[in-house]
């Protein structure tokens, strides 16, 4: 028999839902379900010796029996510019949320209580499809994120070096959630989901997707309504002050109930090969009702009696409004990965906070007021405009430039309504920021080897007015250069090692640069409309291994900023002050580790390990806080009989986590479990979760080392509960919309209002 090569294999048809196999030659085989598997080779001479085999345009069909392969796909990539995780080809997808998806990922964590960390850290940005989207934004980030059946998306990028195309102004990592591609299929399909648990929250949401011709459009509802016993803790604290050796506790109970609405409606027109429309909008919305009762007491050095009060808080009108939507047009040239983008996005949020406090049971009470209303209103309104252009040159190299302009608008008002002889308090705040910004960023791919570096210059103008003329008006011009290089080389097929150095920097948002002045019996804070931005700098390197059943990656870092934005607390006349300042300086090294083992079919181990060494510092008066600590979430996914999966995860918190020149975060234990299963050919999962189940309390601690006072603040949760979770996907459509290869990403403020 002749002896052939197979080097040009053609595309063999997929006939099954068998996961593709990929040679360390990237040839890719599909093959029918016990059924003979046919392939397209090019015929060498049967008289050559295979060294010698010569290449021809003849084809011949050779028949195989039965071929069974057991390596599975590749579900992470590592690339100059990101990491990806391959959501799409993950089969687990089919019956997870987005958020339990996240804890497969490498860098990324999801604790106990449902909070995402990049790299052990919670300052990152996500986003949609290469754009920010609003509603992925604050503290109910993980309800959105459990409304979002992972089958919808594509992949996940988290990239932790963003390059000189991403803005300056932000946080150091990005988390890229990347909905599914379209395709030519006509139809209606769609996803219904709902949860509730033991708690009392519940949570309903709808996906649907129609598509006709060359129109695709999506459309995505969800509602949550969080009840209070979701979040009931109690709460106390102890605080000794230094200068005079005086001392409070306060202990009390408190709990927050909201109902949640969001959504989004986008749309994609194929004009044709070359050219796509993409448009959408969004909104996210919620009313809180926070309660928080508690009692005060202050005793002077020799434990004699100074006050002591109680109080209740509530918020009966506290509102937030999130309206947002963007337009992309895309036009690709003849020259593969030519591309030229077109962006615009508005971002519009109104924020309406009534805040009601009274006191009463007072012995000694430090004010002439019996309670007080805050009401305060912020708006805020952002334009953005922005071209990409991307061209390859040749097979080794690429240029990204682009230009941004961003406009905003943020007003503010406030009001204090004092029950007492204290008089009322008024606040008008208006300020605007002007941002122009341009970027190159050279790509270059030889061989083994991948390098990226870039530029960008940010020019900023800025400018505060009081209308009611309780401050000077003042005006800020900023010119911002910002580098970043990476470097990576490929060891072998399944490895890579990677260096990266990046900057960016933070400008303060309305609620930092507000002067206005909030006082109570015991505190008093306000802003700080002084405040410039700060630049944060950061070397990583990141090793990683992927094999057929195990996956590894390794990433040290060191970071530092020399101006960060630092929340200042000091003591005056017996109250706890607090303000911000451009002052702070840090030095961070950390590591970060992710292992997943698949020993063989149906168990997958993850383990998600990081530790972080923080070193923290104020120049006037001079403050130290230094401490290391980190975190392990650790997953066991077993398949059992009778089409069961069960899910175990545990995890946790340890060592001393500094996150600012005054405090230590103390250390804190989760284990969940969770089984599923799916019915009526696979279009309905169910999923019974439970929470710490044999835990009934959980304390978490925060002490305070340094400042003018120090102590401690604890608060015990409830834990334990029970929960189950429907989903069912209708209809056979598997097309859904096609997103512009670039968008906008705004990434850019720290202490405004939430978009």
């Amino acid at each position: 028999m002749g002896k052939f090569f197979y080097g040009k294999v053609g595309r063999i048809e997929k006939k099954t839902n068998f996961a593709d196999y990929t040679t360390n030659n990237e040839k890719r085989f599909t093959m029918r379900k016990k059924a003979l598997l046919t392939l397209a080779v090019s015929l060498a001479a049967a008289s050559l010796p295979a060294q010698n085999v010569a290449r021809t345009d003849s084809t011949e069909t050779h028949k195989m029996e039965e071929v069974i392969v057991t390596q599975r796909r590749q579900l992470i990539k590592n690339d100059i510019d990101k990491l990806t995780y391959d959501v799409q080809h993950d089969k687990t997808a089919q019956t997870k949320t987005t958020l339990e998806i996240l804890k497969k990922i490498p860098l990324v964590t999801v604790d106990g209580q449902e909070n995402i960390k990049i790299q052990g850290s919670a300052s990152f940005k996500v986003y949609k499809n290469g754009h920010p989207d609003p509603s992925l934004s604050g503290q109910n980030l993980k309800d959105i994120l459990k409304a979002i059946p992972a089958s919808t998306i594509k992949r996940i990028e988290v990239i932790t070096d963003p390059g000189a195309k991403y803005d300056a102004e932000g946080t150091t990592a990005i988390l890229n959630i990347v909905m599914l591609g379209s395709s030519r299929l006509q139809g209606v399909s769609g996803n219904v989901n709902a949860g509730a648990n033991t708690n009392g929250s519940t949570r309903v949401g709808a996906y649907l997707t129609t598509q006709a011709g060359k129109l695709t459009t999506a459309v995505n509802y969800n509602y949550a309504d969080q009840n209070k016993k979701q979040t009931e803790n109690d709460r106390d604290e102890a605080y000794d002050y230094v200068k005079t050796g005086e001392h409070t506790h306060e202990y009390g109970k408190n709990s927050t109930g909201a109902k949640i609405h969001f959504g989004n409606i986008s749309a994609s027109y194929e004009i044709d090969s070359l050219n796509l429309l993409t448009a959408s909008t969004n909104f996210f919305g919620y009313k809180a009702d926070a309660n928080t009762q508690s009692t005060t007491e202050r005793w002077d050095r020799n434990n004699q009696l100074i006050y002591k009060f109680d109080s209740d808080v509530t918020t009966p009108g506290y509102s937030y409004l999130n309206l947002g939507g963007r337009f992309d047009y895309q036009h690709k040239t003849r020259l593969e990965g030519e591309t030229l983008t077109l962006s615009y996005m508005l971002a519009a949020t109104r924020q309406h906070t009534t805040f009601r406090q009274t006191y009463s049971n007072m012995t000694n009470f430090p004010a002439d007021y019996t309670g007080y209303d805050q009401n305060s209103r912020e708006r805020f309104t952002e334009h953005t405009f922005q071209i990409d252009y991307v061209r390859p040159f040749g097979k080794h190299h690429k240029l990204e430039s682009g230009t941004k302009y961003i406009l905003r608008h943020n007003n503010s008002t406030s009001l204090m309504d004092y029950q007492g002889t204290t008089p009322d308090m008024e606040n008008r705040f208006r300020h605007n920021a002007q941002v122009a910004a341009a970027y190159l960023s050279y790509i270059l791919t030889a061989g083994k080897w991948s390098a990226r570096a870039g530029l960008r210059y940010e020019y900023t103008h800025m400018k505060a007015t009081y209308p009611d003329g309780s401050n000077a008006d003042f005006h800020a011009h900023l010119n911002d250069w910002v580098p970043s290089a990476s470097i990576q080389y490929k060891i072998s097929d399944g490895q890579t090692l990677k260096l990266s150095y990046n900057t960016s920097i933070n400008r303060p948002g309305i609620s930092y640069l507000n002067p206005a002045v909030i006082s109570t019996p015991t505190s008093l804070s306000f802003g700080n409309a002084d405040l410039g931005s700060s630049r944060n700098q950061k070397l990583q390197m990141e090793y990683m291994l992927v094999t057929s059943k195990l996956t590894v990656q390794f990433n040290p870092y060191y970071s530092f900023t020399n101006n960060g934005i630092a929340h200042i607390f000091y003591e005056q006349n017996r109250r706890n002050v607090s303000t911000y300042q451009n002052v702070l300086k840090s030095k961070v090294f950390g590591i970060s580790s992710y292992t997943e083992w698949t020993p063989f079919t149906g168990t997958t181990f993850t383990l998600n390990a990081s530790m972080r060494y923080a070193h923290i510092t104020l120049p006037t008066p001079y403050i130290k806080n230094s401490g290391c600590g980190g975190g392990i979430y650790f997953d066991w996914e077993q398949k059992i009989p009778w089409k069961l999966t069960l899910t175990t995860s545990l995890g946790g918190e340890y060592g001393n986590r500094v996150y600012n020149p005054y405090a230590i975060e103390g250390h804190w234990f989760y284990y969940d479990f969770t089984l599923t299963r799916r019915f009526l050919k696979d279009k309905l999962t169910v999923s019974l979760s439970a929470e710490s189940p044999f835990i009934k309390e959980k304390p978490t601690t925060y002490r305070t080392v340094q400042g003018d006072y120090t102590g401690f603040e604890r608060a015990v949760m409830k834990p334990r509960c029970f929960g189950i979770r429907l989903s069912w996907n209708f209809g056979k459509l598997k097309a859904s919309v096609k997103k512009a290869d670039r968008s906008i990403e705004n990434d850019d403020l720290v202490g405004g209002v939430k978009k």
